[in-house]
């Protein structure tokens, strides 16, 4: 396991950066060099955390900030356009299925010298501080580079992320637009949502069940919310027992855990299934006395679906779903 930054709204604080598993997937699609209805419509112009972009054609060459982001493109038909991803120590099994698809470096954040030699068209991150500048490339660079860049869920600095699965939606209309497939878009919206209502109804409790996202690193533990930590815990009908905290996570004490007496608590975990037990484990031994573990509901949460973001997003929300409720 490694630290890594996760910048976004908390520039200074540190997180877990962590390996990803393997989600199943289609088989890769081709990108189309025309819109659903066989009309031209571009240029088009999105913009990502506050700056407008404009396309003249499909994106060609895209970087991606985590190799799970293929997912959402292969959702849209458009996975071949992708040519490699930052992050290598998310890859995941299955993922040389998308024979274009390359591991370009295994840093957080890409390198000036690499971005610029990559010459992508489009990064597609899920961090706007991937782009940081600080020792590594800059915004500015891939302007250089004649690329343009979207950063899934609207996970921007010095802004806090939406905290409802409304991001994940608009992230999939954002890039069949960008990639000029509104249609499939559409189709992929109404599959996502048909899917979350699907989990959403499992939960048959009559008073809100409260939850806890929680990690454990290095003898210290965090509670984690905003961006897509509520939004799971929000579309099933829970409360974050720690919404309000300052920004999208940061060190509790087990005390603080223990207080908040959360009924659910939801562990992030990197890695296999023997991880995932570990990570509980680990939980459950820290709050002993909470009535989740003493109601064994403590449940696993993979941390790569998290940072794969867009599709992957329902994934997580589907899985905890499974956990929490029962299939």
């Amino acid at each position: 396991m490694k630290i890594a930054v996760r910048t976004g709204t908390c520039a200074a604080a540190t997180i877990l950066l962590l390996s990803a598993c393997a989600s199943g997937q289609a088989e890769p699609t081709a990108a189309g060099t025309e819109t659903d209805s066989g009309t031209s419509a571009y240029p088009v112009t999105v913009a990502s955390c506050g700056v407008d972009y404009t396309y003249d054609a499909p994106p060609e060459r895209v970087l991606l900030g985590a190799p799970g982001v293929i997912a959402t493109l292969d959702a849209l038909g458009v996975a071949d356009s992708a040519i490699g991803y930052t992050n290598g120590s998310y890859a995941f099994d299955g993922l040389d299925r998308f024979s274009g698809l390359t591991s370009n470096t295994d840093d957080y954040a890409p390198s000036r010298e690499f971005l610029i030699g990559a010459s992508p068209d489009l990064f597609l991150s899920n961090d706007q501080g991937q782009l940081g500048g600080q020792g590594s490339a800059s915004s500015d660079d891939l302007t250089t580079a004649g690329g343009n860049l979207y950063v899934l869920g609207e996970y921007c600095q010095n802004t806090p992320a939406p905290t409802t699965i409304d991001a994940v939606y608009t992230d999939v209309d954002n890039l069949g637009t960008i990639y000029g497939v509104p249609d499939k878009a559409a189709e992929v919206v109404t599959s996502l949502r048909d899917r979350v209502t699907a989990a959403r109804a499992k939960n048959t409790d009559s008073a809100p069940l409260s939850a806890a996202v929680v990690q454990s690193f290095d003898g210290k533990l965090y509670a984690l919310s905003g961006s897509y930590y509520s939004a799971v815990v929000d579309a099933l009908g829970m409360t974050n027992e720690f919404a309000d905290i300052d920004g999208n996570f940061a060190e509790i004490t087990p005390e603080a855990a223990l207080s908040a007496a959360p009924d659910v608590v939801l562990v992030q975990y990197a890695g296999s299934e023997a991880d995932a037990a570990a990570a509980v484990t680990d939980i459950s031994a820290l709050l002993a006395n909470s009535p989740a573990v003493r109601n064994s509901r403590v449940y696993p949460q993979n941390e790569a679906d998290f940072q794969a973001a867009g599709v992957r997003i329902v994934d997580a929300i589907e899985n905890t779903a499974d956990n929490v409720f029962g299939k």
